[in-house]
């Protein structure tokens, strides 16, 4: 590297940190000499020269990204001990450090979406730092919006919201639509309105109620964060409309001056009042017709017109005004009750009365609309009900003869009851005297007979008398030959050879106030006594009598059997004839 007198040399351009060996020797007229013993010589290591910049590896995401670099093309003569990373935000001019280390690749988190970024590096050994490697701007990937400020709520009426938001940071993309989040309960809100809209108008609602609303906006990145819930409460209003109104049914009424014709009973439910007490109600039953009432839920509603059709509906009333007024209901009104028909008896017995009333057929149907109630007073003065129904007759047994009875009678119909008629007073007839038994006749002689009859106890203080009648030979009429309270009667003057036909009856002597009265009784059947000369005993027992009317009757049942019986006979013969010649 020299050669020369000088007795020192400087070397250059040597590479720092490098070990050398040195040696020298002498040169003479009279030769070369021997080279001396080798000297070690080290130079001394500087810093490392300028790296590459960073470059990213693979695509930079939202939130962070992966740099990679490559040691500097001089090391100073020294190993490399490691790497400082530095980041800037482009716009600003203050560098920070956010790796230092040995590796040669790092990954930045913490970034903000859509922001550019100037890394630089340096290396350094034991001399210390190199140089900065020139800069490197890169962009992260655009990402969701950032989260929005809570939107501001205006009411501008009972029933109307406004809400209005703020454009929060976009983070590399454009925000494309917000989301309006509202509802009634903060877990349950529905999304309202999604557009790109800063503000929506919201209807519809409750007055006095709270909501709750938040908002998020929306880019091709993603959606970004909820707002902060924002609680609102919309003022107080005129109560709501009545849900429910009905009429209530008559037998679930406990009034006793309600009236079915003139009166009218609603029920409602009590609506919501809005944020102001309900103070009362509004009832609108007709044209321009108006009852206002209390703090009540049912009401009834009087002097209305019979059988007419109402439209009734409701409003109820707060200290902000009228609500609005509930659906219509129809209602009718019954007709007046019927008035009381006419009574009057159509058949006396002594036991019994045929009471009549009204107009129509003896027997009704069960669909008639009018009912008729028919009561009589019984012996304490109080009126018990003998009949209910739609017929407009009624027999009343049990009776006492000569007995005065009072009764009354009211119509009923699906208007209700009428008012009771008034009194009716039918007195039951005396009973006549029974039937009496055929009399018995004991022969005397060829011209006197004794004819003998059954007597019968006086009825009610009133003696009985018998009435004898004959019938002689061919006589289409009889002829009294006794009248009289004896049971007996000798008839004399009998002809022989001829038929004699008696009977006889019983007679009720009425000892009424209003003079004397007779009842006839029903005759007895009717006893044939022939007058013969004959030894025969005088007697004649009644079995030996023939009785006119039981023989005319058994006759015929005699006469209709024997035709039974020929016709059965015939028939029989007719259907063997048939068996026999045609079908065999």
């Amino acid at each position: 590297v020299y050669s020369g007198a000088a007795r020192e040399h400087l070397c250059d351009r040597l590479s720092p940190g490098c070990f050398y060996r040195l040696r020298v020797y002498c040169i003479s007229e009279g030769g070369k000499s021997a080279v001396s013993e080798a000297l070690l010589v080290q130079t001394p290591a500087v810093v490392p020269g300028p790296c590459l910049p960073p470059r990213p590896q693979g695509r930079p995401k939202a939130r962070e990204m992966q740099l990679r670099w490559g040691p500097p093309q001089v090391d100073g003569g020294s190993p490399i001990t490691f790497y400082s990373l530095e980041i800037c935000p482009l716009g600003s001019y203050e560098h920070k450090e956010v790796y230092q280390g040995s590796e040669m690749e790092y990954t930045v988190s913490s970034l903000l979406p859509g922001k550019s970024y100037s890394f630089r590096l340096r290396a350094a050994n034991k001399a210390g730092f190199g140089p900065y490697s020139e800069k490197c701007e890169i962009a992260t990937a655009p990402g969701p919006p950032d989260q929005c400020k809570p939107p501001q709520v205006t009411c501008r009426s009972a029933t109307c919201a406004l809400v209005h938001w703020e454009e929060p940071a976009n983070y590399g993309a454009e925000i494309t639509d917000y989301r309006l989040e509202w509802g009634g309960i903060q877990g349950s809100m529905q999304i309202c309105y999604c557009g790109p809209g800063f503000s929506h108008e919201i209807k519809g609602l409750s007055p006095a109620t709270v909501y709750y609303c938040r908002v998020q906006a929306v880019n091709v990145a993603g959606s970004g964060s909820f707002s902060e819930v924002v609680t609102c409460i919309t003022p107080a209003s005129v109560p709501a409309a009545v849900a429910c109104l009905w009429g209530v049914k008559e037998e679930e009424i406990d009034n006793p001056q309600y009236s079915p014709s003139t009166c009218l009973a609603i029920k409602w439910e009590k609506p919501c009042d809005h944020g102001s007490e309900i103070i009362g109600y509004s009832i609108d039953y007709g044209e321009k017709q108006f009852i206002s009432v209390g703090k009540i839920s049912e009401y009834i509603i009087g002097n209305l017109q019979p059988d007419t059709t109402y439209r009734i509906r409701i409003q109820a009333l707060n200290s902000l005004g009228a609500g609005p007024f509930s659906h219509t209901v129809k209602l009718l009104t019954k007709p007046f009750p019927p008035d009381p028909p006419h009574l009057e008896c159509a058949v006396y017995g002594h036991q019994n009365l045929k009471l009549k009333w009204g107009e129509g057929t003896v027997k009704a149907s069960t669909t008639d609309s009018i009912q008729y109630h028919l009561q009589m007073e019984d012996k304490n003065g109080r009126f018990v009900s003998l009949y209910k129904g739609p017929c407009h007759t009624f027999k009343v047994q049990r009776l006492n003869e000569s007995t005065s009875y009072k009764f009354r009678i009211q119509a009923c119909n699906e208007a209700g009851e009428g008012s009771y008629s008034q009194d009716y007073i039918f007195t039951t007839p005396k009973s006549l005297p029974a039937a009496l038994k055929a009399p018995k006749i004991d022969r005397v002689n060829d011209h006197n007979c004794d004819i003998t009859w059954e007597s019968l106890q006086s009825m009610k203080g009133d003696p009985i008398i018998y009435c004898l009648q004959l019938l002689v030979g061919k006589e289409s009429e009889f002829r009294q030959i006794y009248r009289g309270p004896n049971c007996s009667f000798r008839y004399s003057g009998h002809q022989l050879n001829c038929e004699y036909r008696f009977r006889v009856c019983a007679i009720r002597k009425c000892q009424d106030t209003g003079g004397a009265q007779e009842l006839f009784g029903p005759y007895s059947a009717t006893v044939l006594f022939i007058s013969q000369r004959t030894e025969a005993p005088a007697s004649i027992d009644k079995d030996t009598v023939e009785i006119t009317r039981a023989h005319r009757t058994l006759s015929d049942e005699q006469c209709a059997a024997v035709i039974l019986v020929l016709f059965a006979t015939f028939s029989i013969m007719i259907a063997f004839i048939i068996q026999y010649f045609v079908i065999k």
